[in-house]
């Protein structure tokens, strides 16, 4: 048998040459087009976690819808301790506050309704703060110098649903009912009667909403013990109060 040329093709596999170029073409094809991202709404778990945990009372919510067995474990896992991006969110936390803080002020410099135990303390510096600038009607006060005097204010504050805190632990009422924690402790009855907090303009429709709940749901007090009729009594009345003292302090300015 004389020997098949080299530049001949075997007898027999001019399929499996097309094959393989059909399958080098398409390899090409996909290197070229990037892949479609197969989206999972588990890939968004983390990110949500991270932004439970910076809403008011996130790290209870937080630990309770992950069902994590403790504090620490949430925090850890939002981000919010050594174990996460602590310096990107302790970065972030910061200029989310002075932004809070800085709201805050030019509310109650336009007018805005203020009340509670910490109202006349933080209303002192805030009028301290615009006697300095000179923030008056009719002049423009640099927003640099604005953050930069309200700065300290952030130290101590922790923004909530019906009211601020302003701490103070020599006279925080979650001090002396959870001592050693080292940290305040949202208690939301204690709070609103609390000395270091602060209600705003902000705080009105959330105190209207939580009141409208409470009468909702516990509306009706027929058949259940004296005791708990009169704390469900008890605290519609004081929602009451926090309103109404909202709407005189904004009427007497």
């Amino acid at each position: 048998m004389a020997p098949t040329p080299a530049t001949d093709a075997v007898p027999g596999t001019e399929d499996l040459d097309e094959d393989t170029d059909q399958a080098s073409e398409v390899r090409d094809a996909a290197d070229a087009t990037p892949m479609p991202w197969a989206f999972d709404t588990r890939q968004f778990r983390r990110t949500l976690a991270w932004h439970i945990a910076f809403q008011p009372f996130g790290m209870v919510a937080g630990t309770r819808q992950y069902k994590h067995a403790s504090f620490a474990v949430f925090e850890g896992y939002a981000g919010t301790s050594a174990s996460g991006f602590a310096d990107e969110v302790a970065a972030d936390k910061a200029v989310a506050m002075l932004d809070y803080v800085e709201d805050l002020y030019h509310d109650w410099n336009d007018g805005g309704r203020s009340s509670g135990g910490a109202a006349n303390r933080i209303e002192a510096e805030f009028d301290r703060i615009r006697a300095e600038l000179g923030d008056l009607p009719g002049t423009v006060a640099s927003p640099e110098r604005v953050r930069t005097m309200l700065r300290h204010l952030t130290r101590t504050l922790h923004p909530g649903v019906l009211n601020d805190c302003f701490h103070h632990a020599e006279t925080a009422v979650c001090e002396k009912r959870s001592p050693g924690l080292g940290r305040p402790l949202p208690m939301l009855n204690m709070c609103l009667t609390c000395p270091n907090s602060r209600r705003s303009s902000v705080h009105l429709p959330r105190l209207h909403q939580t009141r409208e709940q409470a009468l909702q749901e516990f509306g009706d007090t027929t058949g259940l013990p004296p005791h708990q009729a009169t704390a469900i009594s008890e605290f519609v009345n004081t929602l009451d109060t926090l309103i109404d003292e909202l709407a005189e302090t904004g009427a007497a300015r």
